[in-house]
């Protein structure tokens, strides 16, 4: 029961496990290599939000609106980056109601090092697949993700004719 070995050649090629498997090498990897070695109070869930901010700032909105997550989950985040110094929250110039991300010089340090680390880790996904094939996977999983973003805003839950055949 739940034996690797004995599942069918099949379901070794599905999908939403595949990229389940990935997701969660990916965070051990940079809870190992990123988060926990530089900056201790940095962990994997501040990785998404605080690259996103990147060098030239971010609004609360648009940053929200860019990881698809709500303001009040990237809100939260935000705090615990504030409190790590990593962050500051400065009202627009040209909007006071626009709350503007910055990182601060240490979050811009961290950002580079975390940039760095990235980097290298695709140089040997690069070696292990070769560089083309690493090129085309990105470029799938981007066009996976613009598919979701469509379809996950335009599909009902349970209106396509499969699941109603069930």
């Amino acid at each position: 029961m739940g034996d690797y070995c004995s599942i069918s050649e099949d379901s070794k090629r599905v999908a939403p496990k595949l990229i389940y498997l990935l997701k969660r090498f990916i965070d051990e990897w940079s809870s190992k290599k990123l988060c926990v070695v530089h900056h201790p109070g940095f962990n994997s869930a501040h990785l998404p939000l605080f690259m996103s901010i990147g060098t030239a700032g971010i609004s609360n909105n648009a940053l929200a609106a860019k990881l698809n997550v709500s303001k009040q989950a990237t809100s939260k985040i935000i705090k615990e980056l504030e409190s790590l110094n990593m962050v500051r929250s400065d009202k627009s110039p040209d909007d006071a109601r626009v709350v503007m991300l910055h990182l601060t010089e240490e979050g811009t340090k961290f950002y580079q090092y975390l940039k760095n680390q990235v980097t290298e880790l695709e140089t040997m996904y690069k070696k292990e697949v070769g560089a083309k094939n690493y090129e085309i996977a990105i470029d799938v999983m981007l066009k996976l993700i613009n598919f979701h973003e469509s379809y996950n805003c335009t599909a009902s839950i349970n209106t396509t004719p499969e699941l109603e055949k069930v």
